[in-house]
């Protein structure tokens, strides 16, 4: 009877264990298709922005031109104090 006792246990520990293996599987692939996404989202964001700013740089290459001298200045003026 004891023995029988352990072999049901034993056999509910191991189903018990391969619905824990099986789980923990599927929170993997949830985590790692979730975080795909958002590196997607984020690649794509920073893609539109730095096509904009090339089309900024492209319409008005002057004011950057401008900025950058200014921008050069003002770090040379303090870095000379």
């Amino acid at each position: 009877m004891t023995t029988d006792k352990f072999t049901s246990t034993r056999d509910t520990l191991i189903k018990d264990m391969d619905n824990l293996k099986r789980d923990a599987g599927q929170i993997v692939e949830d985590v790692k298709e979730h975080a795909s996404t958002h590196v997607k989202a984020t690649k794509d964001k920073a893609n539109e922005a730095f096509d904009f700013a090339c089309n900024c740089a492209k319409e008005h290459p002057l004011k950057l031109a401008a900025a950058a001298f200014f921008i050069g200045f003002i770090t040379g003026t303090f870095r000379r104090k």
